[in-house]
This record gives structure tokens, C-alpha cells and sequence, in this order.
């Protein structure tokens, strides 16, 4: 089951929805980890609460994209964000996502992954997702593999929170791919 809207996606276990004022403590004891910021480019480490404050603030003002704050249905909780958009202005449209450390490996990523991308292609109608993922993440690559993004081949980015260029696989996933394999599910 998917309920798609502009500012909130339900599917069967979870709730993608606008991050609040009221999200920030959790986003910061979700996040200040050095396993979770060495793995994204923009994501400083240690993250505290005005670096929550000012996420949430860059992501209201989106042009061009949508960011979700995850929260498990079950609990009520929320366990991360996912997002499209540009990285920078005029850019490729992005993908990105992370999750609590409690909760990987239980499918969460995949699953909201799937919504944001039904987003970004449905409502956002986006022709192209071209993101990239660390090549010593083997669990961001396999999430990746399973929404079906193709490789572009090796490429450097930049980690702030890992404070150096990362050794990156750069993926793409195209609209009619996307649709294409949605519609054989």
C-alpha cells in the first residue's frame, strides 16, 4: 500500500512526512554517529542541534525537491530522512536517505526509498536520479541495487563528516525504468 501526497507518503510500515521544530533532539541522537555522517556528503560529525535546525530549515525552502522525516507507523518514532533534489542549484537531481542505527537492516531504507522515488517521479516528475554511495557501504549499495539504479562507475565525493573525498559509485535510475519496473511488480 502507498498514499502518495505532496508533503506526506504512507506505505505499509512507515510515514514520510515534513520534518518539524519538534523532530530536532531526535534527529540529533539519531544522527550523531560517525557511521551514519562518514557515509553522506553533507552530514557533519558531530551533529547536534543546530545542525538539525539548520537541515530542517534549508529543506522548507526547497525549490526544486522534497525531504521526509521517516517515522515507523508501529511506534510513532522517527528513525530518519529521505529526500530528492538537486545538491546544488541548476545541478542533477540527487537521492538521499539515512536511518537510525537501530534500525538498519530491518528493510526501512528500501521501503521509504521506494516512496521518495515515487515521489520525485510522480509529483516532482523528475526524468533522472543520478545519486552515488560510499564503495565501502555494501548496505547502501544493495538498498540502491533494489530501486533499481544502475552504475555510472567509480567517482570522488566529498564527506563532511568523514572531513575528506570518499572513493563513491555513481548510480542512475531513470523515470521510465522506474515506472517500467513498478508497473511489473
Amino acid at each position: 500500500m502507498l498514499s502518495l501526497a505532496r508533503h506526506r507518503i504512507e506505505t505499509d510500515r512507515l510515514v514520510l512526512r515534513q520534518l518539524e521544530d519538534a523532530d530536532v533532539e531526535r534527529m540529533v541522537e539519531l544522527a550523531n554517529h560517525i557511521e551514519i555522517a562518514r557515509n553522506l556528503a553533507t552530514m557533519p560529525h558531530p551533529y547536534g542541534i543546530e545542525d538539525a535546525r539548520t537541515f530542517i530549515a534549508r529543506i522548507s525552502g526547497l525549490k526544486i525537491g522534497q525531504a521526509f522525516g521517516i517515522v515507523e507507523k508501529a511506534s510513532g518514532d522517527l528513525i530518519g530522512t529521505a529526500g530528492w533534489g538537486p545538491m546544488e542549484e541548476g545541478g542533477p537531481i540527487d537521492f538521499g536517505y539515512w536511518i537510525g542505527l537501530d534500525y538498519w537492516g530491518k528493510g526501512y531504507a528500501t521501503e521509504a526509498g521506494s516512496a521518495v522515488l515515487t515521489h520525485a517521479f510522480c509529483i516532482g516528475r523528475v526524468d533522472e536520479i543520478i545519486t552515488d554511495c560510499r564503495i565501502d557501504n555494501p548496505g547502501s549499495r544493495r538498498v540502491l541495487d533494489k530501486l533499481g539504479f544502475e552504475s555510472l562507475g567509480p567517482a570522488t565525493r566529498y564527506s563532511l563528516g568523514a572531513g575528506e573525498d570518499t572513493e563513491t559509485e555513481q548510480v542512475r535510475l531513470c523515470c521510465d525504468d522506474w515506472l517500467a519496473m513498478k508497473a511489473c511488480a
